[in-house]
């Protein structure tokens, strides 16, 4: 420790302090705004879905009046009079029954759709999609936070170095 500092040294030991934490500082803190964002971006799908089950227009479901309909075309056709009206009612009765068959499997394909589009995008998914962005958030500021600390840790050690240079002890 007799040399002491020289000069522009202190310059150089920060400079070279910033090249090795600069980067990981600037990681840190892309990473919170990439979860600042991603919680935003949950919040506004959630929020979104929610506005969506809200406006949802009730529709009639047509399957049950066709089912009715069918057994009715089947009721009917036991009380045809005549060859021609039995017949033409049975002809009836086969489009009837072919309409609902395609009814009943267009249906079972868009309760598929629908619910895999809920598992995906609907409201409960989306709540939990933010629960996952907020924790995510929550560790990357912890992490950021722990980062900011090895920082300063190494600026104190610095801080020391330099003022244990610039004055060394006498007499030693």
């Amino acid at each position: 420790m007799a040399d002491g500092l020289d000069p522009g040294e202190r310059e150089q030991l920060t400079y070279a302090l910033d090249s090795r934490l600069g980067p990981h500082l600037e990681a840190a803190t892309a990473a919170v705004r990439d979860a600042e964002r991603a919680l935003t971006d949950a919040q506004e799908r959630r929020a979104a879905a929610e506005q969506a089950v809200a406006q949802a227009a009730y529709t009639s479901d047509p399957l049950p009046f066709m089912r009715q309909g069918v057994e009715e075309e089947v009721d009917g056709l036991a009380r045809k009079t005549t060859e021609k009206k039995l017949r033409t009612s049975y002809r009836f009765l086969v489009d009837r029954a072919v309409d609902l068959a395609a009814a009943e499997v267009q249906r079972y394909g868009d309760d598929r759709v629908a619910d895999r589009k809920e598992r995906e995008e609907g409201v409960e998914a989306c709540r939990e999609a933010e629960r996952r962005a907020t924790r995510d958030l929550g560790a990357a500021q912890q992490m950021l936070e722990r980062v900011r600390l090895a920082d300063q840790a190494a600026r104190r050690g610095l801080d020391v170095l330099v003022a244990r240079l610039s004055d060394p002890p006498q007499g030693g």
